[in-house]
């Protein structure tokens, strides 16, 4: 319990009183006054600081605005058709660029060198079907003037019929222990007829030369030579035609 003192002074200037004193004597209960207290009042939030306003920015006069692209319409997909798969685009082909062949001269063969006529070689013509048969002396393939004039003739046969082939076939005698030497002798006296042949003015293409060594050689005389003119075989519409066995080469002498 406390003691308040009250002082009351009332001032009636207006009423011409004089002041007065007066004392009062409170008794309070301060455990009765601890329920009394009032709750305490929540505080509202304080409220966030406004931004201060700024104008808009004015856009120049000038700017244009831009326009964006028109994008083109999606075509609807059909509801009963399938996308086709995309087909990946071929490569380009490689070209190569082949030049044209070069133009070489043409080189024309050079003709056989001469073959000597030699007026005491043994030799004599024997006609055949077609052609003659040359005889040699043995182990020999010169030619003498009667020989030599039978090529001649044959050759002169040709020119007049481009048709016609010339075979020339030569034989020699010999063993078959030593069968090149017969094959060389028999070799000489047909490259002996070919030259005197293209020298008379016959192409290569039209003269065959073979040489058979002692191959066959008792069918006639050991050392003959036969030269036979025939035109050329031709064969049935669409057959192929064989093309002409290559002139006999001479084997290298040995040394």
């Amino acid at each position: 319990m406390r003691l308040l003192p009250i002082l009351f002074c009332l001032a009636l200037p207006a009423a011409g009183l004089c002041p007065s004193l007066c004392f009062a004597q409170v008794t309070t209960n301060d455990a009765a006054l601890q329920g009394l207290q009032p709750a305490p009042v929540p505080q509202a939030p304080a409220a966030a600081p406004t931004p201060p306003l700024t104008a808009p920015r004015a856009k120049p006069a000038s700017a244009t605005p831009r326009s964006k692209p028109a994008r083109p319409a999606k075509a609807a997909a059909s509801p009963g058709l399938a996308k086709p798969p995309a087909v990946p685009a071929a490569p380009p082909p490689n070209l190569v660029l082949v030049p044209p062949p070069p133009s070489l001269p043409e080189h024309k063969r050079a003709p056989p060198p001469a073959v000597p006529v030699k007026p005491d070689a043994p030799g004599t013509v024997v006609d055949l079907p077609g052609g003659s048969r040359i005889l040699f002396g043995a182990g020999s393939a010169d030619l003498n003037p009667a020989t030599n004039a039978a090529i001649l003739a044959l050759a002169a046969r040709a020119k007049a019929d481009p048709a016609l082939r010339l075979t020339i076939t030569a034989w020699a005698p010999g063993t078959p222990e030593d069968p090149s030497t017969p094959r060389r002798l028999s070799l000489d006296r047909a490259l002996a007829a070919r030259a005197v042949l293209i020298n008379a003015g016959i192409a290569s293409e039209r003269v065959f030369a073979i040489a058979k060594g002692f191959n066959g050689i008792e069918a006639g005389p050991p050392d003959r030579m036969d030269i036979v003119a025939a035109a050329a075989k031709t064969a049935p519409a669409g057959t192929p035609v064989a093309p002409p066995a290559p002139a006999a080469t001479a084997p290298a002498r040995p040394k």
